[in-house]
């Protein structure tokens, strides 16, 4: 049964509405405000308790607290109740009944509030039980490993969690309201974003590889899945992506591709000149012919233990680099390893030219590839003085490094594996210095361009700067 307070002046009055209430309700007659389902209130006690009254509506709000004024004709006490159109919420007065208490009015008057306490009160149970869900929900998704964003139906982001801004760089706020085409990179076709949108517009899954652009410029492979939200109806309210980087599995996944077909080519090649030449020598009487052979076979050997050496080499400076997030001056780098290449090639001939503003400064980790393609350019030049020209120019957001030599050039085959990015039977590149270049440049965010003439070979490299 309900418990009704009975907040009414005179002991008389009190015990002619317990008497009502009596059978189907509690009646609670203390003078100091309980927490109870109702309450009855008389002109005489109405301003002693309205205060009180307020405050606990306010306090179990949104739960409906229900208050009945009961009004007699004759009364010293009179209530003016304000208008229920303009008077200012919660409303004190709920209902109002009048002195003589008619029963079976009063009874559905407090059956109509007390359904509507009920009401309210399920309710309010309810939203905090999908409150307590959202929390955990949200708990989860902030705490998530995987990069999530949510977006309205035409694509605009309306949420992220840490992970995305861990991920891309940019800060919720940066991005909400935006489309998540910041992103972008230009790795991939219009034809693959229309194709996305087209599948999860129509209500089904998404889940790609595409390769993105954080906030430094710096490129990253992911792994998506899209999948759109609908209402009870089934009309699309939100779309919910789950991103995950994979760069350094894809990187690491193309270096043991490249690394695999190199060497296997390679040994296999050279390990059946060793066998074919071994098998000469053994029948071969003639001392010159013996020399000339076993030359041979220990440039062979020589050329097998360089590759699994520069193999070996490329694959823990690569580690290395990645690790390294910090900046450099372009140009103090540059001389640096034009310096330290000059001392492994004294015969060569090294040249600078360019902008030599020290507050042009680059991601430390290109250096590596920087010093491959200068030590590469003197290094298989067949010209009595190698010469490296390297050419620095820079513009508001990026650097271009040209590096031109006077070698043999690279093969097409060479060029064309590199800017075609992967590797296929039957054609492959055996220069692991282009791509340890190429890998660390894509890293970070820049592009190489390679372009062979008969006077030798020019590498460009187009990378983020700041100054």
């Amino acid at each position: 049964m309900a418990e009704i307070q009975l907040l009414v002046d005179g002991s008389g009055n009190r015990r002619a509405l317990t008497s009502i209430l009596d059978d189907n309700h509690t009646p609670v007659v203390d003078e100091e405000l309980r927490e109870v389902d109702l309450y009855l209130v008389d002109e005489p006690s109405f301003h002693r308790y309205s205060d009180a009254l307020e405050r606990r509506k306010r306090e179990l709000d949104p739960v409906f607290c229900p208050v009945v004024l009961v009004r007699r004709d004759q009364t010293p006490v009179t209530v003016d109740l304000p208008d229920v159109e303009t008077a200012e919420r919660p409303l004190v007065v709920d209902d109002v009944v009048t002195a003589p208490v008619e029963p079976a009015s009063l009874f559905r008057t407090i059956s109509n509030l007390l359904a509507r306490r009920n009401q309210t009160a399920e309710l309010h149970a309810d939203l905090r039980a999908q409150n307590d869900e959202l929390r955990q929900f949200k708990n989860a998704v902030e705490h998530a490993g995987h990069a999530i964003l949510i977006t309205d139906p035409d694509g605009v982001i309306e949420y992220v969690n840490p992970a995305f801004e861990r991920m891309t760089g940019y800060a919720a706020a940066e991005v909400i309201g935006e489309n998540p085409r910041i992103l972008k990179s230009g790795e991939q076709d219009e034809s693959l974003y229309r194709e996305l949108w087209h599948t999860i517009r129509d209500g089904d899954i998404w889940t790609g590889e595409l390769v993105n652009e954080r906030k430094s410029g710096e490129r990253f492979v992911i792994n998506q899945t899209i999948a759109p939200i609908a209402d009870a109806d089934g009309e699309i309210q939100a779309f919910v992506g789950i991103q995950d980087d994979i760069t350094a599995h894809k990187l690491r996944e193309q270096q043991l591709t490249v690394f695999h077909r190199i060497l296997r080519h390679n040994l296999r090649n050279k390990g059946t000149v060793i066998n074919g030449y071994a098998a000469e020598l053994e029948a071969s009487l003639d001392d010159d012919a013996f020399v000339e052979h076993l030359r041979t076979i220990q440039e062979n050997v020589q050329l097998l233990l360089e590759t699994s050496e520069k193999a070996h080499r490329i694959q823990r400076i690569f580690g290395d680099s990645l690790d390294e997030d910090t900046e450099r001056g372009l140009m103090a780098a540059l001389e640096q390893i034009a310096d330290e290449v000059g001392a492994l090639y004294p015969d060569a001939e090294i040249a600078i030219e360019g902008d030599r503003t020290e507050s042009v400064r680059i991601d430390a980790r290109a250096i590596p590839a920087f010093r491959e393609l200068v030590e590469n350019a003197v290094k298989h030049s067949e010209s009595a003085v190698p010469r490296a020209a390297i050419t620095a120019r820079t513009e508001s957001a990026t650097a271009t490094v040209t590096i031109a030599d006077n070698g043999p050039g690279i093969p097409d085959q060479e060029r064309r594996v590199i800017e075609a990015e992967t590797e296929k039977p039957l054609e492959h590149g055996s220069r692991l210095g282009l791509w340890f270049a190429y890998w660390v440049i894509t890293y970070v965010g820049g592009d190489i361009d390679l372009e062979t003439t008969a006077d030798g070979t020019t590498v460009s490299v187009t990378l983020p700067v700041t100054r």
